[in-house]
């Protein structure tokens, strides 16, 4: 006769998202997300939104590993770019 072993059920842990949004006021859209995706290369980047109806762009960077300050600072130097802020 074969014995069946029972499974108890797991428990998976999944850690919470880290979650940063950057927002900004943009005024040219030319070369833009190229020049975007120069500065953002290193960060996990899951969400980059450019709305060309309010020139406001959106980005969503998980993790938290980096200063989100100093992501906004590059962010702000970029041409076309105004009013970074971050959440």
């Amino acid at each position: 006769m074969t014995t069946l072993a029972t499974l108890e059920p797991v428990d998976y842990v999944v850690p919470e998202r880290i979650l940063t949004t950057f927002t900004a006021q943009v005024v040219e859209t030319r070369g833009l997300l190229a020049r975007i995706a120069v500065q953002l290369n290193p960060y996990d980047v899951r969400e980059l939104n450019l709305c060309l109806e309010t020139s406001t762009l959106r980005i969503v960077v998980e993790g938290n590993g980096f200063d989100a300050g100093r992501v906004a600072a590059r962010l702000d130097k970029i041409i076309g770019v105004l009013e970074v802020s971050y959440s």
